[in-house]
């Protein structure tokens, strides 16, 4: 468009425009094709005859290493050991582990989201042990931890509390963000967020209510994130989403908008944009920012073959997603629309189930596979085995 008969490009367009232009340049090393995750004994198992699977689940970047939460649990999704954090060198292929289950190998099961603050990381744990016939059998497991990257070791610990929507269940804690003194996180059981403060490291917030779809028999909140100073929360279910923007000091609503159904997972873009992948439906959809709204526009939507979105993480003016289903990964474009968003695809094998894709640089992303416990480079590299990305048409 025109502008005091001057070409007008808007702000967020003409920085996805010099991201395109200057960025780019950097090319992490290549990291090995693949990785095996632990297995059997290395699981530590609670019965020696009954080991579980690594279940990789997240992968978050810190100083050079690849922090890889493995939930450690069968083909029934019942825990077989302690939550674990499987250290990576990708450069090398070198793992080493992050006990994170305490004296009684218990005190987080399942591990899943990963984020990190002032030199450490911080950790969900979703999963539980407790005998629902008892009253008074008491609640593990299910947990928020802190852990010492440069040690190995957990600092602190909390478990989360029994949930107002049940006699005895617990909180399912899934997604994360810390802010300078607080610790939120979702429930994966409702549409409520809790807090942790980070000096007691205990639960002081919670459940605060957020906003959910109005339609549908049950809520989750996937994700949590901190965006621009403020937190962001959506909840959503196989009928519809609703991203909101929270007080990041109280959690009060501040503002909401449109996340989709399926609202599995958010990022902030290189424009300053959130990008969320909605799994109900299929698509990508980008938030914009405003003082007073928030505003939600369908970007893109994947064909029928890509199925079941877990992740999307973004870097410069791209975006990469995964997907479980299709066992897909995929690289779009920001500065496109349509249908030429989707420039590059790749397949990482039968019955993978990708969960999480990270970019170390504009074309290099490392893939966690929870189907078949492997953690994969994906690049335009195509020698040695790799797994490379097929040009989108």
């Amino acid at each position: 468009m025109k502008k005091n008969n001057h070409f007008f490009v808007p702000a967020a367009l003409l920085l996805l425009l010099l991201l395109a232009a200057c960025g780019g340049t950097y090319r992490a090393p290549p990291s090995v094709p693949s990785l095996a995750m632990p297995a059997g004994a290395a699981l530590k198992p609670f019965d020696p005859s009954m080991p579980g699977l690594a279940r990789p689940s997240a992968i978050h970047l810190l100083n050079g290493k690849a922090y890889v939460s493995l939930g450690n649990y069968d083909e029934g999704y019942a825990a077989r050991g302690p939550g674990l954090l499987a250290v990576v060198t990708a450069t090398t292929g070198a793992i080493s582990i992050i006990d994170l289950g305490g004296a009684t190998g218990q005190q987080c099961l399942e591990a899943f989201a990963i984020a990190d603050s002032g030199g450490k990381l911080y950790v969900t744990c979703s999963g539980y042990n407790k005998d629902f016939s008892n009253p008074n059998s008491t609640l593990t497991g299910t947990a928020i931890v802190e852990v010492d990257p440069g040690t190995g070791a957990v600092t602190r610990s909390v478990l989360t509390p029994n949930a107002p929507y049940a006699p005895y269940g617990p909180v399912g804690p899934v997604g994360l963000a810390v802010t300078s003194s607080k610790i939120w996180f979702g429930d994966a059981y409702s549409g409520a967020v809790y807090a942790v403060d980070l000096g007691s490291f205990k639960v002081t917030a919670g459940p605060v209510s957020i906003p959910c779809p109005g339609t549908g028999s049950y809520f989750t909140t996937n994700d949590v994130k901190l965006v621009q100073g403020d937190l962001y929360a959506a909840c959503s279910n196989d009928t519809a989403g609703i991203l909101s923007r929270l007080d990041a000091n109280t959690g009060a609503v501040k503002m909401q908008t449109d996340a989709g159904p399926i609202a599995a997972e958010f990022t902030e873009t290189g424009d300053g944009r959130i990008a969320i992948v909605s799994g109900g439906d299929n698509k990508v959809r980008l938030v914009t920012i405003g003082q007073s709204a928030l505003t939600t526009a369908v970007a893109y939507t994947f064909p029928n073959a890509t199925s079941t979105l877990q992740d999307v993480h973004a870097r410069d003016n791209f975006l990469f997603t995964a997907a479980s289903g299709s066992n897909t990964v995929q690289k779009l474009d920001l500065t496109k629309t349509g249908a030429s968003m989707l420039v590059d695809e790749a397949n990482v094998g039968l019955g993978a189930s990708p969960y999480a894709v990270v970019p170390l640089d504009d074309d290099q992303v490392l893939v966690a596979n929870q189907g078949n416990n492997t953690v994969v480079s994906v690049s335009s590299d195509c020698t040695s085995g790799r797994v490379c990305w097929t040009q989108a048409p």
